[in-house]
């Protein structure tokens, strides 16, 4: 991993790395100035794809269209095989906890997908689906339940392992469906947005992929409270949801095909990317995470999250 004195030296005279510790606990994201305008510009610096052509075109394509977000201020550099980026650094405050957060991230998120539905980006990459092999779905079963005995013991478990031992079937027929693809983030949840009189602004777009719009709107439906203090212990509400979902519509309707297809959108993701999330990546911090996890482990998705 490239130090910053490295990074430094790479992008030369044309921006300054503040020293002070990462904007991120789970990676290199430093404070810097960049030069070359009429006055510093306020920015970040820190990892990007190997080959960041298409997200640039991408973040790029966002920004004209008016949607708050990040775009590179400068060209990338590459040291030792990582490429790093300078972001501007947005302003805001994070998640109140609250339903008008809640709508204006919805608005955000239906923004994004309106100005991205019909986008083609040459080598933008594909979403990666799970694995149908057997061997894969035992693993995650044993994974799960040795996760539950460890963090919530009393949870009853019955209905996700039920869930996972049907998750060929489930990916079989979340791949089949007719539904819209666009290049989305894969990660508009409360940790990754920020907040201001004006609205959201989505502040990482590294996880993107070309995939069906409806994954993207089941992912934030689940996780959107993820890792974040303003959680307070639980997956979103039904006032919540409704707030972020009827935002959402309102910018980006829905086709036929998206809304018929949406309680297997949210059993795809539930499983495929919170299994992850129960197993692999259990994170105590902030207060309040591991509620949080629990409650989406034992929550009936279709309940919680409606369309209607």
């Amino acid at each position: 991993m490239a130090a910053r004195d490295e990074v430094q030296v790479a992008f030369g005279d044309t921006l300054t790395i503040h020293d002070g510790e990462s904007l991120s606990p789970w990676s290199d994201v430093w404070r810097a100035e960049v030069h070359g305008g009429d006055a510093p510009v306020a920015a970040v610096v820190k990892r990007t794809w190997g080959s960041p052509e298409p997200l640039d075109a991408w973040q790029r394509t966002l920004v004209a269209r008016g949607i708050r977000t990040v775009a590179p201020l400068t060209a990338a550099v590459e040291i030792d095989g990582e490429v790093w980026v300078a972001y501007p650094l947005l302003s805001g405050r994070p998640w109140d906890g609250g339903a008008a957060d809640l709508a204006a991230a919805g608005t955000l998120l239906g923004r994004m997908h309106a100005a991205s539905t019909g986008v083609v980006i040459d080598g933008f990459p594909g979403f990666e689906w799970g694995s149908a092999e057997r061997s894969s779905v035992d693993d995650d079963i044993e994974a799960l339940r040795d996760s539950a005995a460890t963090h919530w013991p009393a949870a009853d478990t019955s209905r996700w392992v039920a869930q996972l031992e049907a998750f060929p079937e489930t990916l079989e027929r979340m791949r089949a469906a007719d539904v819209t693809l666009a290049p989305v983030s894969l990660d508009l949840r409360a940790a990754n947005v920020l907040f201001d009189d004006a609205g959201a602004l989505m502040v990482d777009l590294e996880n993107a992929a070309l995939a069906p719009r409806v994954l993207d709107l089941a992912l934030s439906a689940l996780l959107f409270p993820l890792e974040h203090a303003g959680a307070g212990g639980s997956a979103l509400g039904g006032e919540e949801w409704a707030a972020f979902r009827d935002a959402y519509v309102a910018e980006c309707p829905l086709t036929a095909q998206e809304r018929e297809a949406w309680p297997l959108a949210l059993t795809y993701m539930k499983l495929e990317w919170g299994t992850w999330h129960l197993t692999e990546d259990v994170e105590s911090e902030p207060d309040g995470n591991l509620g949080f996890l629990e409650d989406l482990l034992t929550l009936d998705e279709h309940d919680r999250f409606p369309l209607a």
